[in-house]
């Protein structure tokens, strides 16, 4: 698991907690791309087998979230189009990126601090929202409770590869970073509704000089073409 909205609710809403459900489903869903694709590159053969394992997990655990969402949703009869899980958008919300996999991209030792440190931040995150939930869903949150077993497990034998393959000093550098990475991450998540009042005009700002600019050119380019065309002397063209 990746990137996970804030999930503090006060009281309980049915649609806000399935829009929590459906991204906690997209993580989980992006977590398990990410380790088959892991399964497939790496040259271990017991690794490639529990970058599998993992996978399974979080193909289970991201069915197991639609369902409790799905289940919500005809209970208090809520029609937001937005709620559907669609897998495609995995690439327009961040958790996997479009040009390359985070196993390319780092040594193995280093993927494995950044699959522990994320799993045990999600970890803490499903629990908060799990304490809310009990109140109002008892049967969903033991769903939950299962979950929280394998993140917990998936955590603990990824650090330990991590520990058993970095010298100390290097594993506890490696894990604060990828913990203050994680922790920034999350800031970001929280506060793209907060903070898109400015942001939103800033952006349509740029399309417009952009747009502007791009105008301009394409007038200057014709006026020149103009100017080009006037000079020709069609009497010397045979």
């Amino acid at each position: 698991m990746f990137l996970i909205p804030k999930i503090n609710l006060k009281k309980f809403d049915p649609e806000r907690c399935c829009f929590v459900l459906n991204e906690f489903a997209a993580a989980e869903f992006s977590s398990a791309v990410e380790m088959l694709f892991a399964a497939k590159v790496v040259n271990d053969k017991k690794l490639s087998i529990g970058f599998m394992r993992h996978a399974l997990d979080e193909y289970k655990h991201c069915f197991i979230f639609t369902g409790i969402k799905n289940q919500i949703i005809l209970e208090h009869q809520i029609n937001k189009k937005e709620l559907k899980f669609v897998p495609s958008h995995i690439y327009n919300k961040g958790y996997v990126y479009k040009d390359y996999f985070i196993f390319e991209k780092k040594k193995l030792n280093d993927f494995a601090v950044f699959i522990g440190a994320n799993e045990g931040i999600a970890e803490k995150k499903l629990i908060t929202f799990l304490n809310h939930l009990k109140e109002h869903k008892p049967l969903a949150s033991k769903k939950i409770q299962e979950i929280l077993k394998d993140e917990e497990r998936h955590a603990d034998y990824s650090l330990r590869f991590a520990r058993n393959n970095n010298s100390f000093f290097s594993y506890k550098i490696k894990l604060a970073k990828e913990k203050t990475l994680s922790f920034f991450r999350h800031i970001y998540a929280n506060s793209l509704n907060k903070f898109s009042f400015i942001f939103n005009p800033i952006l349509i700002i740029i399309l417009l000089v952009i747009s502007f600019v791009t105008h301009f050119l394409k007038l200057k380019k014709n006026i020149t073409d103009d100017d080009v065309m006037k000079n020709i002397e069609f009497n010397s063209i045979t």
